[in-house]
């Protein structure tokens, strides 16, 4: 009941701004003082002074003094920290650059952590913002087959989860007044479920309400990583992925209101984009 009552009120709450500026995307026309300036989510640019300055502090907690075993327990969660900073932004192709480079040598020089420093370059090179998001291959809660791909033309909430996650279940009211709000939208939530069982899962999801598909990467334990998180560098739950409506990866672990406003964007974006086209507001 309590539960019910919270998802109303927080779609009481967001409602009219959400509608009113899905509206203003469908084509609307101005008031005679012209339409409001958008209040849109804007990632900063990350200046080479930025990146140096990551990258130095990358150095001072991982300094080449440390002993090989230490060094490489220290890389397992600081080489995390750092990635996730760096999807905080946008890097430019030269900063990106520099900073592979920069991971290369900790590479050559750290052979032994050369599998831990390589996720984390390989984590840049794919899953900071602006990249295209790899596909997805597996098979849903019941066992059927499940695409990333298919999803391609809607803006997607990628939820890295599972019924363990206390923080996870902290987000589930705003995952169901995002369903509830944008039901025939260009829109979806698929998640990727970490509990231990495919059952467990569905069960879990069926308590709280949660309709929409999510791949089951579980099977090996709580906090255990399976092999989507593994191949997405997901170290730590819950992580999200914010993609357009053609893949790419815009924003990365938005929580609650700033996650609401920023789906609320793309697809007003989409909206836009396809008027833009001809071919009218779209609902799918």
């Amino acid at each position: 009941m309590f539960r019910a009552v919270s998802s109303k009120l927080l779609l009481l709450f967001l409602l009219f701004a959400a509608l009113a500026s899905l509206g203003s995307a469908a084509g609307q026309q101005p008031a005679a003082f012209g339409s409001r300036p958008a209040r849109e989510l804007v990632l900063p640019q990350f200046t080479d002074a930025d990146v140096t300055q990551l990258v130095e502090a990358l150095d001072v907690v991982l300094p080449p003094s440390l002993p090989p075993d230490e060094w490489s327990e220290a890389a397992k969660v600081s080489l995390w920290d750092f990635v996730r900073r760096l999807q905080d932004g946008r890097l430019t192709t030269d900063q990106e650059n520099r900073v592979l480079g920069h991971l290369r040598a900790l590479e050559q020089a750290r052979p032994e952590s050369a599998g831990v420093v390589s996720e984390a370059r390989r984590a840049v090179s794919l899953f900071t913002v602006g990249k295209q998001a790899p596909e997805i291959v597996g098979t849903n809660l019941d066992g059927g087959p499940m695409k990333l791909s298919d999803y391609r033309g809607k803006v997607v909430v990628l939820k890295f989860g599972g019924a363990w996650c206390a923080i996870c279940r902290a987000e589930y009211p705003y995952e169901r007044f995002l369903l509830e709000l944008y039901a025939g939208w260009p829109f979806a939530i698929l998640g990727i479920d970490s509990s231990e069982t495919r059952e467990h899962a569905r069960q879990s999801r069926l308590e709280h309400e949660l309709q929409y598909p999510a791949w089951w990467d579980g099977g090996a334990g709580a906090h255990s990583r399976g092999p989507i998180a593994k191949d997405w560098n997901v170290q730590g739950w819950p992580t999200t992925y914010l993609l357009d409506a053609d893949g790419r990866i815009r924003f990365v672990d938005l929580r609650n209101e700033d996650l609401l406003k920023a789906v609320r964007q793309l697809v007003a974006e989409e909206q836009r984009r396809l008027l833009k086209a001809g071919t009218g507001p779209s609902k799918r």
